[in-house]
């Protein structure tokens, strides 16, 4: 009866005492023990521990005026204290939320899901839409997965079934888009994705990456020798290490050998490539040679592209004079026989003198008028020489004076068409047309109308100037307005951190007062454990007392226990529950912060 007495709790720790029940299963486990492990809950497996521990002789023996409480004395040993784990990754930062935001919506939009996607809609999203997102998420890993009645109770059970490092409460997912819980749900889908990004990976490059075949084999050895190992199976152990050690010298002898041969082939490669690639002086002279008759070939092929050339420009000199020729010898051909007409008419006419006289007289009147007309056209020619001279000055003037318009415009800003201040309906770049028949056309603007619309132009940008000025006051109102607004959260955010300064004082001391009772409980049980162990030796004549006394301590202890446990939970809550509400509020000041600097930096920016 003595070896199958349940141990004593003397030599246990608190930090064993207070630890968590483990529900989950190593990381190299099967996917049959996961889902077995995780389809578990924290009161099966007490229920298991306890039904697994064997009962002492008092419980065996239990007084028949008071009945057993098995599930009370559960609570001794599955005492749920332990600190939940902290997340370490930047809920806090915005890039990094940013970024959890975009690989979301590129998974659910490569996965094919239905709904419409955008960072907007997962700024602040709503249980429903969460509810959608978890769902198509879970169904990437289960097809026939399916929530019960309530998602609230089934996410964080699916969570913590997919060994999801931290923990997700129920309160969270009633106020999903609140900004102290969305980013650690946000968080906890990026974590699915890249869960299944991996998985993919790793499955697409699995048939690519492949071990060399020594750390195949040595990975071989270690798994035979470490199950043997474990095993117990020395023997065993020894020969698989001392086969593994004959092959490996016989691989090794086998690498040497190859190694010295292929050295020897590549120093006679070496050596051969050498002699092959030798200068000698013939080879040099042979290459002089042909260097010489690489560049007359080069040289001969550019004499022959500019006789080419010239064979092209003598054949259109060739063809234009063949053109000059044939017209020229067209017109002879008429004169000739304009000649011939001319000449049959003068032989048919009759010779009279007074014809002859008048003859004469009128071709000395055409020689008078063809005198004065040479003349009268030297005059016109040097007036005309003159007028164009001025109306090449007036020109010049002219180009200056639009030249200098240009310039003027373009310092107003008013030209080209992309300026400042320039308009789609007229355009006020200058520009002269010397070929043209009118002054009206010579210039494209008309320089009169050109006053009235800069004016224009000028009052527009003269109101505008007002109104941006006014608007410059009130901006500065605002960024007054903004930076005491900035240095009221600052004052309220560094009231908040000495107030949490102080609730993490209070709650250390608090966890230590908790520790102290506790240790001191723990002492009290030693020696109770003591005395129980001392009665367990006393004479079977008095063991009914003892029993009845020994029950009666241990309810006085449970009951001790029972209240210890809830008052260092009820504190707990009380400081988790004040640590959400000062990061909740930490939250809106940091989002306060964030959109008042943003505003500064687009009042400094316009």
């Amino acid at each position: 009866m003595r070896a199958a007495r349940r141990k004593t709790l003397s030599g246990v720790d608190a930090s064993q005492l207070n630890a968590r029940a483990q529900t989950g299963v190593l990381p190299g486990a099967g996917g049959e023990e996961m889902q077995m492990a995780l389809g578990k809950s924290a009161g099966v497996h007490a229920g298991a521990a306890a039904a697994s521990r064997p009962q002492s002789r008092a419980h065996q023996h239990q007084h028949p005026s008071k009945p057993s409480n098995p599930q009370r004395r559960h609570s001794v040993y599955l005492s749920n204290g332990q600190a939940p784990r902290v997340d370490p990754r930047p809920l806090g930062d915005k890039a990094y939320i940013n970024s959890c935001v975009r690989q979301l919506i590129s998974f659910l939009s490569s996965r094919g899901f239905d709904a419409a996607l955008s960072p907007k809609t997962l700024a602040a999203p709503t249980a429903k839409e969460f509810a959608a997102l978890s769902l198509f998420l879970f169904r990437q890993a289960d097809a026939n997965f399916k929530f019960g009645s309530k998602t609230e109770d089934d996410v964080p059970t699916v969570f913590k079934q997919l060994r999801y490092p931290f923990q997700i409460s129920k309160s969270a997912l009633y106020a999903v888009g609140s900004p102290h819980t969305w980013p650690s749900l946000l968080a906890a889908l990026t974590w699915m994705v890249q869960m299944f990004i991996y998985e993919e990976e790793a499955g697409r490059n699995e048939a690519k990456v492949m071990c060399a075949e020594p750390a195949v084999s040595f990975f071989k050895y270690v798994s035979a020798a470490y199950r043997h190992f474990l095993a117990g199976d020395d023997a065993r152990c020894d020969a698989v290490e001392r086969e593994f050690s004959s092959v490996r010298c016989q691989k090794s002898a086998h690498v040497t050998a190859s190694t010295l041969r292929l050295e020897q082939e590549n120093a006679e490669l070496d050596a051969l490539w050498t002699s092959l690639t030798q200068e000698t002086p013939q080879r040099a002279a042979l290459h002089n040679e042909k260097d010489a008759f690489v560049r007359g070939v080069q040289k001969y092929e550019e004499d022959a592209g500019a006789m080419r050339r010239c064979i092209e420009i003598a054949e259109g000199h060739a063809a234009q004079a063949r053109q000059s020729a044939h017209l020229c010898e067209e017109r002879f051909q008429a004169s000739n026989k304009e000649a011939v007409d001319l000449r049959h008419r003068v032989s048919t006419q009759p010779v009279d003198v007074a014809a002859a006289n008048f003859t004469d007289k009128e071709i000395q009147k055409q020689r008078d008028a063809m005198t004065l007309l040479k003349s009268r056209r030297s005059d016109v020619e040097s007036r005309a020489c003159a007028s164009e001279v001025e109306a090449e000055h007036a020109l010049a003037q002219l180009e200056t004076n639009v030249k200098r318009y240009n310039d003027v415009a373009r310092q107003l800003q008013l030209i080209p068409h992309t300026a400042k201040y320039a308009t789609n309906a007229s355009t006020f770049e200058a520009a002269i047309n010397p070929r043209a028949h009118t002054e009206q056309t010579m210039v494209n603007v008309d320089f009169k109308n050109v006053r009235s619309m800069v004016k224009k132009i000028h009052e527009v940008h003269t109101q505008h100037k007002w109104s941006s000025e006014r608007e410059h006051v009130n901006l500065d109102q605002s960024l007054q307005t903004c930076q005491d607004t900035l240095t009221e959260r600052c004052d309220e955010a560094n009231g908040l951190a000495s107030k949490a300064t102080r609730c993490e004082t209070s709650y250390d001391s608090e966890r230590k007062r908790l520790e102290g009772v506790l240790s001191h409980i723990m002492k009290e049980l030693a020696e109770v454990e003591k005395d129980v162990t001392a009665v367990r030796q006393s004479p079977e004549a008095s063991g009914s007392d003892n029993e009845t006394a020994l029950y009666t301590c241990q309810v006085d202890h449970d009951a001790c226990l029972t209240l210890c446990g809830e008052e260092r939970l009820a504190v707990q809550n009380m400081m988790l529950a004040a640590l959400d509400a000062l990061m909740g509020h930490k939250q809106q000041v940091q989002d306060a912060l964030d959109a008042s600097s943003s505003k500064l930096t687009e009042v400094s920016i316009e």
